[in-house]
């Protein structure tokens, strides 16, 4: 588990950020995280799916950018390739953490070990008089941003599961060779349960915000046929023949 090191002035002063880093860290993940302030616009591009965290097993929101692992087709030539970047992108390689000076507030981490950070070139950190860069400050009102964006987010996943709307799901991908594979960890909103709540439920879900990402989540499922396209025109990835959404069975 990477540990992360609340950034300071003292003993990050000539520390740089590598240029072009957050595409670099984007083009190995074929599945990213997302917040549910994102859906709408995320969905011009991805198909996006509830998916559960590798540590906490809580639910989250993610975006699926390739149908291989390691791989992301939204990175071409060393450049993004869609009108929409998720914000763990954009503060990417920037992350939240409990304050070790105080438990009750968050602070600014970074990893120290990832080879991006470096003395030589790059964006800085701090000045010459050790306060922090408009680089630094950008990515620090992000954040801010996130701290709030994942706890509605937090909220807006607990409260379709206490529903019983969430969907277990298996993506079969056939590719042109005959071989094929299976994607597991997949879930989306269970439409028929949706169409189900009462009326009462349903203007309880439009009272929190939560019918707009709920829909275009499920019309976001109609971007997997983007992805194949996208899929198929790279020279190293094989070539897809079709791709089937089945109901995880039990």
């Amino acid at each position: 588990m990477t540990e992360l090191i609340e950034v300071n002035s003292n003993t990050h002063s000539t520390l740089k950020v590598k240029k072009n880093s957050a595409i670099e860290y984007a083009s190995k993940l074929h599945i990213m995280n997302l917040r549910v302030d994102e859906v709408g616009k995320a969905v011009s591009s991805f198909p996006v799916f509830l998916t559960r965290g590798n540590v906490n097993g809580q639910w989250g929101l993610s975006v699926l950018t390739s149908f291989e692992a390691g791989c992301n087709v939204f990175v071409e030539n060393e450049a993004w390739q869609s009108v929409y970047q998720p914000s763990c992108m954009q503060s990417f390689p920037f992350y939240l953490m409990r304050s070790p000076s105080n438990e009750n507030s968050y602070a600014v981490g970074i990893d120290e070990t990832n080879p991006i950070f470096s003395s030589e070139s790059g964006d800085s950190l701090f000045d010459d008089e050790n306060n922090a860069t408009p680089f630094l400050h950008h990515k620090t009102k992000l954040l801010e941003a996130e701290l709030k964006s994942n706890m509605q987010s937090f909220e807006f996943t607990q409260y379709i599961q206490s529903l019983g709307l969430v969907k277990s799901i298996d993506l079969a991908v056939h590719y042109e060779d005959g071989a094929s594979q299976t994607l597991k960890g997949l879930n989306t909103v269970d439409e028929d349960k949706l169409q189900a709540l009462t009326a009462e439920q349903l203007m309880e879900l439009n009272k929190r915000g939560y019918l707009s990402p709920i829909h275009a989540m499920l019309v976001s499922i109609y971007q997997l046929n983007s992805l194949i396209v996208k899929n198929n025109k790279f020279e190293n990835l094989r070539k897809i023949k079709s791709i089937k959404l089945e109901v995880t069975k039990a």
